[in-house]
């Protein structure tokens, strides 16, 4: 069984183009993975649940991707609130992985531990492929999360179903660590865009005083860039020098052929326009920013 989980737009799928000559320049690169998916928790992982009347929903790995993305975006634009979250995010995501070891090694001491049995860990007889496309490393880094939690699964299973662990240990097992990808996959979602960036609260301005009411102070040392994510993008400020030529027209009276050129920063002409207008989307390397 196939399926694909994809976070790009739909103008961004690859399209059949014809090779390019020397003097071009060759095309943005892109590649393929693949993940096998064993067990339905891990399935469950991917997926994740909608709200329901009820029921409260879970965040799997698409949605985790696709939130990851403008987070990703942003942090590339200076945004020191999104550069902050990318580190916790790593965190989270070393220390879940750091439980799902812990657990899988004391399964594989059970499992090795009865003399002249060789055990062979269960898995699927029909797996699921899934080909994944994601814009940003975090996307793949979580994906790489459940496929640990899926291995460890299938190490419970086995355990519990020759008898060397109960069903409780067993279900202990399968829920603490579950946990720990699940709150990885939250914590993208308590990030809220603001299109602050680092300048903007050296200078305190609107744009700071907005992104610092919504959370809270920023550590100094992610303002002073001496903390960073291991993994995380370039950053590409802008030029905040750049002019703009505001056209204003004379009274409706006069020849409507001449024009009055007033020459602004764009930050005097709407100091509003840097709260809202859109990251720019940089150049895509194997489908990530």
């Amino acid at each position: 069984m196939e399926h694909t989980f994809n976070d790009h737009d739909d103008e961004e799928k690859q399209v059949t183009a014809s090779p390019r000559v020397l003097g071009e320049q060759p095309g943005g690169l892109r590649s393929e993975t693949r993940m096998t998916i064993q067990t339905r928790q891990a399935q469950k992982m991917v997926l994740g649940r909608k709200r329901a009347k009820g029921v409260q929903p879970i965040v799997g790995l698409l949605e985790y991707g696709r939130r990851m993305k403008l987070l990703w975006l942003s942090a590339q634009a200076d945004d020191p609130y999104a550069d902050w979250y990318l580190l916790q995010i790593e965190e989270s995501i070393d220390e879940a992985r750091k439980i799902i070891t812990e657990k899988k090694q004391w399964l594989d001491e059970v499992l090795h531990s009865m003399s002249g049995f060789e055990v062979d860990i269960a898995h699927s007889i029909q797996p699921i492929q899934v080909p994944i496309l994601f814009q940003n490393p975090y996307g793949y880094m979580g994906a790489y999360l459940i496929s640990d939690y899926d291995g460890l699964c299938c190490s419970v299973f086995t355990a519990s179903h020759i008898g060397l662990i109960d069903r409780n240990t067993a279900n202990n097992l399968v829920s603490v660590t579950g946990k720990a990808v699940r709150r990885t996959f939250d914590l993208p979602g308590r990030w809220k865009f603001t299109g602050v960036t680092r300048d903007d609260i050296s200078a305190n301005n609107p744009a700071a005083i907005s992104a610092i009411s919504t959370h809270g102070e920023c550590p100094v040392p992610i303002l002073k860039k001496t903390k960073r994510a291991k993994i995380s993008p370039e950053i590409r400020i802008k030029q905040k020098d750049r002019q703009g030529t505001l056209k204003v027209k004379k009274d409706k009276k006069a020849d409507k052929d001449e024009e009055k050129k007033v020459t602004a920063t764009v930050e005097q002409i709407k100091p509003e326009i840097r709260e809202i207008e859109p990251v720019a989307v940089p150049d895509k390397l194997f489908g990530m920013g």
